[in-house]
C-alpha cells in the first residue's frame, strides 16, 4: 500500500478535532480485495503512531472534544446485538460488574501486566516473572508468543467435533491480582462444522513484544475502558441484552457522571 499524509478535520458524530493521517492511493488486491472495510481507525496510544498529530484521541484530547479523556469498547454477541463504541464516556448499562482498573504498564498499545495464566484456577506458570498483555479490537483471536501458546494448547486440547466440549477449563488471566475468566463457551468457536479453539500464535519482537493480545473473544465478555488522562485500562463483564434501538450517533445523558459522552455504533 502506498499513500498520502493528509491533515483533515475528522468527525466521528458531533465530536470533531484537527488530525493527520494517511490516504491510500495504491493497494495491492491481497489482501485489500477481501476485507470488509475501507481503512483502520488507530486507536492506540501516540507512542504508537507515526507523530503525536496521527493519534485520533490525543487529537480530541487536545481539542478538548470530549466530556471525559477516554473512550470505551463493547463488542455485541450474536446477530441480536450491536456493538458500540463510546467517545468521552462509558455505559454503566453496558456492565454487570465493578469496574477494575489496571494502570498501563507500557504506553503504545492498551498494555497491562499479567502475572499468569490459570486453568481452572490453577496457575501455569507460564510467564516466570510476569508477561505483558495488550487489549486490542483489531485482533480477531486471543494470540499470544509461539512457545507459550504450544504450552497452553497442550493443556487445552478441544476435540475437533466438540466431543468434549463440556469438560474443557475455564481460562483465567490473572491481572492486577484480579481474575478475568473465560468459560469455554468464550474462547471456544462452536459451529455445525464443529469447535475451534480462538487462540492463535504471534510472535511480536521487542521492544513492543513478547505480548499476549486479548482479542474479540476477550472482548465479546469484557467491556473495557481506555482512559487517556489516567492511563489505565478498565475491565468488567459485559452485559449482553436484546438490541438496542440506536442511529449513527446517540447523545448519552449527562447526568450520571460514570455514563456520559458520544456512542457511535
Amino acid at each position: 500500500m502506498t499513500g498520502l499524509f493528509v491533515r483533515d478535520r475528522v468527525c466521528i458524530g458531533e465530536i470533531c478535532s484537527e488530525m493527520n493521517f494517511i490516504t491510500a492511493t495504491q493497494e495491492s488486491d491481497d489482501p485489500f480485495k477481501d476485507v470488509p472495510f475501507d481503512g483502520i481507525l488507530g486507536l492506540a496510544l501516540p507512542q504508537l503512531a507515526e507523530a503525536q498529530e496521527f493519534s485520533l484521541v490525543d487529537s480530541m484530547v487536545k481539542s478538548q472534544s470530549l466530556k471525559q479523556n477516554l473512550f470505551s469498547v463493547y463488542f455485541a454477541q450474536g446477530d441480536h446485538e450491536h456493538s458500540e463504541i463510546v467517545f468521552g464516556g462509558y455505559s454503566k448499562e453496558r456492565m454487570l460488574t465493578p469496574i477494575i482498573w489496571v494502570p498501563v504498564s507500557n504506553p503504545g498499545y492498551w498494555q497491562v501486566a499479567m502475572r499468569d495464566l490459570f486453568l481452572d484456577e490453577e496457575p501455569l506458570n507460564l510467564c516466570g516473572s510476569g508477561c505483558q498483555v495488550a487489549v486490542d479490537t483489531g485482533t480477531a483471536l486471543i494470540a499470544g508468543p509461539s512457545r507459550l501458546i504450544r504450552k497452553l494448547l497442550e493443556k487445552i486440547r478441544v476435540a475437533s467435533d466438540c466431543s468434549n466440549f463440556d469438560e474443557l477449563p475455564e481460562l483465567g488471566f490473572m491481572i492486577n491480582g484480579e481474575m478475568l475468566v473465560m468459560r469455554p463457551i468464550d474462547y471456544v468457536e462452536r459451529s455445525e462444522e464443529g469447535c475451534i479453539l480462538g487462540l492463535m500464535s504471534l510472535d511480536i519482537p521487542p521492544p513492543r513484544g513478547p505480548l499476549f493480545i486479548l482479542g474479540d473473544p476477550f472482548l465479546r465478555k469484557y467491556y473495557t475502558i481506555y482512559d487517556r488522562e489516567r492511563l489505565r485500562v478498565g475491565f468488567s463483564i459485559a452485559k449482553h441484552t436484546e438490541p438496542v434501538n440506536s442511529s449513527t450517533v446517540v447523545d448519552v445523558p449527562s447526568t450520571d457522571s460514570d455514563s456520559v459522552g458520544d456512542i457511535y455504533s
